[in-house]
C-alpha cells in the first residue's frame, strides 16, 4: 500500500510539471502575439493580387511599436469594454509603399489592411487612375491590378468620396495629408478634413456659417495632434479605402504585413483538401 501511495505521489508531481510547461509555453505564445507577431486572415479582394481572400498573413506588430490592448471582452463579439493603452517604442513609423494593418477608422473592432501611398506631409492626386504623390507617379506594386476598363470622368463627382467634392476615385484630389503639427484653417481647409482629424482624437466637431465648433467652443483653426497616412487597396477598381472614408490615425497603426503562412482557396470544395491549399503562397512575403 505504501508503495501505490509513493507512485501515485510522482505521477502527481509529473502531472503538474507537465501543465507548468505547457502554462510557459501558453503564455509565451501570448506574449509574442502581443508584442512581436500576429496573425491576420484576409476576408476581402481590395488587395489582390498581392494578398487573396482566403490568405493568413503574419503581421509585425512591434516595428511601428506595439500597441497595448484597448478592449477585453469576449472573442468575436462585440462584448466586452475599452481600457486605456499605450503603445511601447517604435523602430519606425509607416513608409509609403508598405503593406499596414490598422484599425478600421470607422469602426476600431475591425483590423484593415491596406498599402500606405502618402503619408503625413505629402500630397496625393489621381488622374486617369495614375496616382501622383508630391509631384511623382506612384509605381503600381508588382501584383496591383485595375478590374474596370472604366474610366470615370474628372467633371463627376462621386457623392461617397473622401473630401466631398474631391473628384472620383479615377482621378481624385488633390489632397494633402495631415501631419502632427500642422494648423489647419477654417475655410481654407475643407471641413471635412478638419473633421476627420478632430474626431479621429475624440473631439466632438460641427461646422456652420463663418465658423467651426470643437467640443462646444467657437475657434478658427485646429491643431492636428498625431500624423496621419492615406491608404490604398492594390485592386484598385474595388477597394474600400481612404478615397472613401478618410485618413488612418497613427494611433490605429497595428502593424507591418510579413509573410503568408497559409492560404485557403474558398472556391474549392473540402474534399479536394490538397488542391484547396494554395501551396505555393505559403512563405510568400508581404511585399
Amino acid at each position: 500500500m505504501k508503495e501505490k501511495k509513493k507512485i501515485g505521489k510522482n505521477d502527481n508531481n509529473k502531472f503538474w510539471q507537465e501543465v507548468k510547461s505547457w502554462g510557459i509555453v501558453l503564455l509565451i505564445a501570448l506574449g509574442l502575439k502581443a508584442t512581436i507577431i500576429e496573425a491576420y486572415q484576409i476576408p476581402t479582394g481590395s488587395m489582390e493580387d498581392t494578398i487573396l481572400i482566403g490568405d493568413f498573413m503574419l503581421g509585425k506588430k512591434f516595428v511601428y511599436g506595439t500597441r497595448t490592448p484597448d478592449w477585453i471582452g469576449i472573442p468575436w463579439t462585440k462584448i466586452g469594454f475599452h481600457i486605456p493603452w499605450f503603445r511601447l517604442p517604435s523602430f519606425k513609423k509607416p513608409k509609403q509603399g508598405e503593406v499596414v494593418i490598422f484599425k478600421y477608422p470607422v469602426d476600431p473592432s475591425l483590423n484593415y489592411v491596406k498599402r500606405c501611398v502618402a503619408g503625413p506631409g505629402q500630397t496625393l492626386e489621381v488622374r486617369d487612375k495614375v496616382l501622383t504623390v508630391d509631384g511623382k507617379v506612384f509605381e503600381n506594386p508588382p501584383h496591383s491590378k485595375f478590374i474596370s476598363p472604366v474610366i470615370y470622368p474628372s467633371e463627376w463627382e462621386d457623392p461617397d468620396i473622401f473630401p466631398r467634392n474631391a473628384g472620383n476615385k479615377d482621378n481624385y484630389g488633390p489632397v494633402y495629408v495631415p501631419a502632427k503639427g500642422d494648423t489647419l484653417w477654417f475655410g481654407k481647409v475643407p471641413n471635412d478634413i478638419i473633421r476627420n482629424c478632430a474626431q479621429l482624437k475624440n473631439h466632438t466637431f460641427s461646422a456652420g456659417g463663418d465658423r467651426m465648433i470643437i467640443d462646444g467652443k467657437a475657434v478658427q483653426y485646429y491643431v492636428v495632434e498625431q500624423d496621419h497616412y492615406f491608404m490604398m487597396g492594390d485592386n484598385r477598381d474595388n477597394s474600400w479605402d481612404s478615397r472613401f472614408w478618410g485618413f488612418v490615425p497613427f494611433d490605429n497603426v497595428l502593424g507591418q504585413g510579413l509573410v503568408i503562412y497559409l492560404s485557403w482557396d474558398k472556391e474549392m470544395p473540402l474534399y479536394r483538401l490538397t488542391h484547396k491549399i494554395r501551396w505555393n503562397r505559403i512563405g510568400d512575403l508581404v511585399l
